[in-house]
């Protein structure tokens, strides 16, 4: 298993890391992506600079109606990150062929930051897929 390093700069940031993982050539079969925060996102969408953006936007005002949320503990007001956090998810399962993960023409990598700046990690790891007509 590999684990990259990330540091955020802002409370929510979404960050393109397609580049950072298809930097290195993986194993064909399965690369699992997992980061082990509660209050960020791994993503499959679209990530022009205006997508990003959006993301940002949704993300910082989706549940402000339902506030005040009841898990405001020490002063730490991020129970928005959580439930943003759950619903996005914090793995990824990609097909990897000729040594790179397979996305379609606009789907890239996103990760999503919710409560930072924070550093944060990413791991990943390759998964061997048996070929089962191979015996």
């Amino acid at each position: 298993m590999i684990e990259f390093q990330l540091q955020s700069q802002a409370r929510i940031q979404t960050v393109d890391i397609t580049d950072l993982v298809t930097s290195r050539e993986w194993p064909d079969g399965l690369l699992w992506l997992s980061t082990p925060h509660t209050t960020v996102s791994l993503v499959i969408g679209e990530a022009d600079e205006d997508m990003l953006a959006d993301y940002e936007r949704v993300a910082g005002k989706l549940f402000e109606p339902y506030q005040p949320f009841r898990h405001h503990k020490n002063d730490n007001p991020n129970a928005a990150a959580h439930l943003l956090s759950s619903f996005g998810g914090t793995q990824l399962l990609l097909p990897v062929v000729a040594g790179r993960p397979v996305l379609g023409t606009h789907q890239r990598i996103v990760f999503i930051e919710l409560d930072g700046p924070k550093a944060r990690r990413l791991k990943v790891a390759s998964i061997p897929v048996i070929d089962s007509q191979e015996g």
